[in-house]
């Protein structure tokens, strides 16, 4: 036997658990917090087991299926959510409709997705096993005597029916609605079963009192077998739980148990059949055959006990849900005049545009009490927006490689189309809105993506900015024009990088440029090209200037690095020896030397000398407390952690380094005159016997190409193509 069957039946084995009905009772006494769950309840089980992260944010969206991909960076928006799931907690049940509402792309579908990927993992679990039940009838010579034939016992040899094998089964009618076991227990005699198993947890009780598990029902249907049987038992209700086969179930979307989407077209959710004159259940008990029995079909029944999604639901006739307003008013579905229980977590997704056309319906203001709004913007973080094609350009490197910065370039691109300027009257604090306002769109993006703060900021505002930093997040959120609302989609971006990997072997931030260029003109494409400028804001041509800049910058800075050169001063001790003297001036202390022990004067000259070097032009005192603050500050937010001056002060290492520069740039100089013998070289196009490129030179380029490959990944044609591109602009 091959291995996998094997081990394929041992899983399989493990989740298909059948129990009779006093085994899963025994089972229900010794756990019954997890069996008393309702989707609410369940839902938030299934967050808490997959874990948050530092960010509070939910493990389960950052996990990579093949039908259910990672969601980046909505961490408010999962917040958002978990408080809908509390507010059901509060009220019993799940009385609002979820409705997540925001740009196309914004991944509204992608965690619905994922929250019910989640939950059929979670299902799988120990922790998340959920059961329901069918009614077992075995067959007239199993049993003396026939049901509903004036037999009055069913064998007293026999405790249950549920471990029958199917030879021994005449029919089984399974509960569509996934009724919970629980249920099965007479109300009055239920609620005395949940507040013994719950004794010890009093807030647990108060909860699920107010739930249908303790004061709700079985289904129609279910309730019709129940008392016909208990009636032809003489009210033996212990004859009639031998006909009970308790069964877990997985949650399934793609076979539609527990998780199921609705499509825009127009369809009826749910409805009903007879099935009493079905000859395929001729063979019932005729206790049961004189009932008018029916079976519950659609998307609302199959989703009981999980959870439903409308997809673009405000593209529906208002009329093909209007029935969902007295489904969250009463948790009942009215089925041809019979009311059905439901327990299902109801979500749906809508665009912007559809939204603002159901605000003009009449209609809307009974929606609107019913539905909860959860705004999905674009992201705002490029470092998130990155993760999203990580996976696409993974995919693409054989074909095409992309180098440092040309993804990141696209993601800044994308976040900048997506801000909007900041605005003075949104802010209380003068100064926050004195600093906000002056920040362009790549500043912003960067500070927003908790990368930097501008060089240009003394210590005091970068304080400021630091410390009001959600200010600046939500200045727009409570706006109909929010960040995030507007700007190029994810599924724009990757049309984008799909078309740049068509092009070249290796796509450089240059090309990235030159494509973008392109695009920005294509008006009639995108909305956000369209906005009206304000400052370089809603100013894509801007937009591509501040890209330039910032990844000119960077390579400028690797390319320095990779050059081999060695500045052999010790930043590090010269900012420490600079620190340690502002800080026995400003307390009225001595310095300790480290050589000799001892205790000596503040070295003024020092400290001038150093404020010299980094250029400083704010006041000197006001520049000195600030950095006493800012190193307080990191010490309370790091306490026992070494402290390394250069990383908590990294623009004063920038800054000292500035004098090396000068030295760096000759020797760029001499690159840039001897590229393109090199490049001529490595196209075969002149020998390098015939080359006037010194061995010297060549070595000195081949170091630094491979330094830039090793230490920063660049490819060397790549390398090649930026440095010659830095060079024209730069040097």
């Amino acid at each position: 036997m091959p291995n996998w069957i094997e081990t394929a039946s041992i899983e399989q084995q493990e989740n298909l658990e059948v129990l009779s009905y006093q085994d899963y009772f025994n089972q229900f006494t010794k756990h019954p917090k997890n069996d008393l769950r309702t989707t609410f309840d369940y839902i938030m089980g299934m967050l808490e087991y997959f874990g948050q992260n530092s960010d509070g944010s939910y493990k389960v969206f950052d996990e990579e299926h093949t039908d259910s991909p990672a969601v980046y960076g909505q961490a408010k928006v999962q917040k958002r959510l978990l408080q809908n799931l509390k507010n059901f907690k509060e009220e019993g049940f799940n009385n609002k409709f979820i409705l997540l509402v925001g740009p196309n792309g914004s991944s509204k579908s992608s965690i619905v997705r994922k929250l019910m990927k989640g939950m059929e993992l979670y299902s799988e679990t120990e922790n998340g096993s959920l059961y329901s039940f069918s009614w077992v009838f075995p067959i007239d010579n199993f049993v003396k005597g026939s049901l509903g034939l004036g037999s009055d016992t069913i064998g007293t040899d026999l405790n249950t029916f549920a471990y029958l094998e199917d030879k021994d089964i005449t029919a089984i009618l399974n509960s569509e609605l996934k009724d919970h076991p629980i249920l099965l227990i007479p109300k009055e005699h239920r609620a005395k079963v949940i507040e013994e198993a719950l004794a010890d947890d009093p807030q647990l009780l108060y909860d699920v009192k107010r739930t249908y598990l303790y004061n709700g029902d079985l289904s129609k249907r279910n309730k019709m077998i129940y008392d016909a049987l208990l009636k032809n038992y003489k009210g033996r209700h212990q004859d009639v739980l031998k006909h009970i086969r308790v069964e877990r179930f997985n949650i399934s979307k793609r076979y539609s148990t527990g998780a199921v989407t609705i499509e825009p077209q127009v369809h009826v959710d749910a409805q009903i059949q007879q099935i009493t004159m079905d000859k395929r259940l001729a063979s019932l008990p005729p206790s049961l055959q004189s009932l008018n029995l029916f079976s519950l079909k659609g998307e609302v029944v199959l989703a009981n006990r999980g959870m439903l999604e409308f997809s673009d639901l405000l593209k529906r006739p208002l009329d093909a849900y209007k029935y969902l307003l007295m489904t969250m008013e009463t948790k009942n579905i009215n089925l041809q005049g019979i009311l059905t229980e439901l327990d299902i977590f109801f979500m749906g997704t809508s665009n912007e545009i559809h939204l603002a056309a159901f605000k003009q319906h009449p209609d809307y203001n009974s929606f609107k009490g019913r539905f909860n709004f959860v705004r999905v913007p674009y992201l705002m973080d490029f470092n998130e927006e990155e993760k999203i094609y990580q996976n696409q350009v993974t995919g693409l490197k054989d074909t095409s490689f992309f180098e440092p910065y040309a993804l990141r370039a696209v993601c800044l691109f994308a976040v900048m189309t997506r801000l909007r300027c900041p605005q003075v009257k949104n802010y209380e604090d003068k100064k926050l809105a004195n600093i906000a306002t002056n920040l362009n769109p790549m500043e912003k993006t960067l500070f927003l993506a908790g990368h930097e703060t501008p060089d240009k900021l003394d210590y005091e505002s970068i304080q400021i900015l630091e410390s009001k930093k959600s200010l600046i997040e939500s200045e727009f959120e409570n706006e109909n024009l929010y960040e995030g609302k507007f700007g190029i989609s994810p599924r724009d971006v990757k049309a984008l990088l799909y078309r740049l990997s068509s092009n070249d072997e290796n796509i450089t931030f240059i090309d990235v440029i030159e494509k973008l260029q392109k695009l920005i003109t294509k008006k009639n494409d995108f909305d956000f090209l369209n906005m009206t400028p304000q400052a370089d804001y809603h100013h894509p041509a801007r937009f591509i200037a501040l890209i330039k800049e910032f990844c000119f910058n960077h390579f400028d800075k690797e390319l320095r690095d990779s050059l081999g050169m060695i500045d052999n001063r010790s930043y590090e001790d010269h900012i420490k020896k600079y620190i340690e003297n502002v800080t026995a001036l400003i307390k009225g202390e001595k310095v300790r030397n480290h050589i000799t022990s001892k205790y000596e004067e503040v070295d003024i000259y020092a400290i001038e000398e150093f404020e010299k070097s980094i250029n400083l032009n704010e006041e000197a005192e006001n520049f000195r407390s600030q950095l006493l603050s800012r190193l307080g500050a990191y010490s309370l937010d790091n306490p026992g952690k070494g402290l390394t001056y250069q990383k908590v002060f990294p623009n004063l290492s920038d800054k000292l380094q500035e004098s090396f520069r000068g030295e760096q740039k000759k020797v760029i100089q001499l690159v840039s005159r001897n590229i393109v013998f090199f490049e001529a070289e490595l196209a075969e196009k002149d020998s390098m016997a015939n080359s006037p490129l010194s061995q010297e030179n060549r070595d000195l380029i081949e170091t630094i190409l491979t330094n830039l490959h090793k230490n920063y990944g660049h490819s060397k044609m790549g390398a090649i193509t930026v440095l010659k591109a830095l060079i024209k602009e730069r040097y």
